[in-house]
């Protein structure tokens, strides 16, 4: 019994992740993207915050806000510390363990 069961195991053949639709893809990344964005801005914020706390009046502060916006919209963009590439790639796995739970009748086929 035990031979039968370990020989229909062994002709058992996984079915390949499903592939991701190239639109949802491009959405997961440019979120992941912004995400990191927000999270280097605030990084930032807290870092201007602490070394230019009494040069932080008048207009240059607003001047100096959105130059730190810029940056780190920009760091983001060309991979950042690599937050946004790592949510993604997490993002993008979940999708896939999705689709095969849900077409869970063709997910394994003997």
């Amino acid at each position: 019994m035990a031979d039968l069961l370990l020989s229909s195991l062994s002709m058992v053949k996984p079915v390949a992740a499903p592939a991701i639709d190239p639109a949802q893809e491009k959405r997961i990344k440019q979120t992941a993207q912004d995400f990191e964005a927000v999270l280097l801005r605030q990084m930032m914020r807290e870092m201007r915050g602490s070394v230019l706390s009494e040069a932080k009046q008048g207009s240059s502060a607003n001047y100096l806000s959105m130059a730190d916006e810029q940056l780190a919209n920009n760091l983001a963009a060309q991979g950042g510390f690599g937050f946004g590439k790592a949510m993604a790639a997490q993002m993008m796995q979940q999708v896939q363990a999705a689709k095969l739970i849900n077409a869970s009748a063709g997910a394994v086929k003997p």
